[in-house]
């Protein structure tokens, strides 16, 4: 559509053109259309938040929180491995002294993905300008930030549980005499030691995922608040030009 009042031109994306648009089936999909919407309301393309139904709300809010808490539990998972590797209670590679190599491979692989995840997401929220964009912006952020919430908590519990309920003594115990025709005492005895020696790694391992979460979300937050500052500053420069 074009602006006849003036000698220059305005974008203006019609109305079905937004409301046609499908539904995000991950992360991907969601970054994409807000990459698109974010070039045209860049080049003047007059789009309200209004456009934005309640109906998109959801479904960008629900691919933030699904992507952000299904990847997050795989990764809380593998914390404890990861800090069993380093106190040389489970070997890696074929060995029980792992090199600093193999220490940084291991939590590479445990927080790496995390890491990864939440600089793709930034990606997404440094894309922040226009009403129509930051509407997109703010609800698929806010999943992602509820589902590392969400997966936070869970794994904070489940590892005070195994650690204060599940693996007592006397459970441990319990459960390590089903096998005792089955291997020898002494077997029996060494597995019981390592798992009381290994019971405190799971403590450990629920306030590092607290940290990595607080980082993981730190992320896309720092992206969108300096968007938010360029965007204010842009805008100065424009009210000032204007004034001339």
């Amino acid at each position: 559509m074009t602006n006849k009042g003036g000698s220059g031109t305005s974008d203006i994306i019609p109305v079905q053109s937004v409301q046609a648009e499908t539904h995000p089936r991950g992360i991907i999909d969601a970054i994409s259309n807000i990459e698109y919407y974010h070039a045209q309301e860049k080049r003047g393309a007059i789009l309200s938040a209004g456009f934005f139904t309640l109906k998109q709300k959801i479904e960008y809010f629900e691919v933030g929180f699904r992507g952000s808490f299904i990847s997050g539990l795989v990764t809380a998972m593998i914390t404890p491995v990861a800090i069993g590797v380093t106190e040389k209670m489970i070997p890696v590679f074929g060995s029980s002294t792992p090199t600093a190599f193999d220490v940084f491979f291991v939590f590479l692989l445990a927080f790496g993905f995390s890491l990864g995840y939440a600089c793709f997401i930034a990606r997404a929220a440094s894309l922040y300008i226009g009403p129509y964009t930051r509407s997109m912006i703010r609800n698929f952020v806010g999943g992602v930030i509820t589902g590392a919430i969400g997966k936070m908590i869970i794994a904070f519990i489940f590892f005070h549980f195994l650690y204060m309920v599940v693996l007592t003594e006397k459970h441990i115990a319990w459960l390590l005499l089903k096998f005792r025709g089955k291997a020898s005492i002494n077997t029996i005895n060494a597995v019981f030691r390592w798992i009381l020696e290994f019971k405190p790694v799971l403590i450990t391992a629920s306030y590092l995922v607290v940290i990595i979460t607080l980082v993981f979300i730190a992320i896309p937050l720092i992206a969108m608040s300096l968007a938010a500052a360029r965007n204010r500053k842009l805008e100065k420069v424009k009210a000032i030009a204007e004034n001339f």
